[in-house]
């Protein structure tokens, strides 16, 4: 017996609940103002060109700032930068960001200061999937860091590492 479409909507959100997954935000500027949204779904594509993707809600207020040209920062988040993954994940009113620390060594883009690593990208193609567009950004810079532990999300809540030897 088939399930029903709610029934398989549910059993695909559980399965794919179990896949750890690092987490990111997307950043760029919105009529000068910093703006962007948690992401889990950074993938790196391509070494030539540099190429990374990300999906993003059709009706999400982000989807509509990113337009083939547009300049982004995609940040690695530490374990210790949980509170920011939180609230990059709402929706919040114009200004909600302003007090965000970006990292000053990057050009163009924002990126969150003291992440793990930092790309810079700029958008190109977008690929329609179902209530989803996949973007996919030609990188222009990456910067890594070796301080501090990946921040992970798995079953609906946030993880850390814990390195044994």
């Amino acid at each position: 017996m088939n399930p029903s479409p709610a029934e398989l909507s549910r059993d695909f959100k559980e399965v794919f609940s179990q896949l750890a997954s690092g987490v990111c935000i997307v950043t760029f500027w919105r009529d000068g103002r910093l703006h962007g949204f948690t992401a889990t779904s950074v993938t790196s594509v391509s070494m030539n060109p540099l190429r990374v993707l990300f999906c993003v809600s059709r009706s999400s207020e982000s989807y509509d700032c990113l337009k083939p040209g547009s300049v982004i920062g995609i940040s690695i988040l530490t374990a210790d930068q949980r509170t920011l993954s939180d609230r990059f994940a709402s929706k919040v009113a114009v200004g909600a960001y302003d007090d965000v620390r970006i990292a000053e060594k990057v050009p163009l883009a924002p990126v969150i200061e003291g992440a793990l690593g930092h790309l810079t990208a700029t958008v190109g193609e977008h690929i329609p999937s179902g209530d989803h567009m996949i973007m996919l950004c030609d990188v222009t810079s990456a910067q890594a860091s070796s301080d501090g532990t990946p921040l992970l999300y798995c079953r609906r809540t946030y993880h850390s590492l814990h390195h044994s030897l």
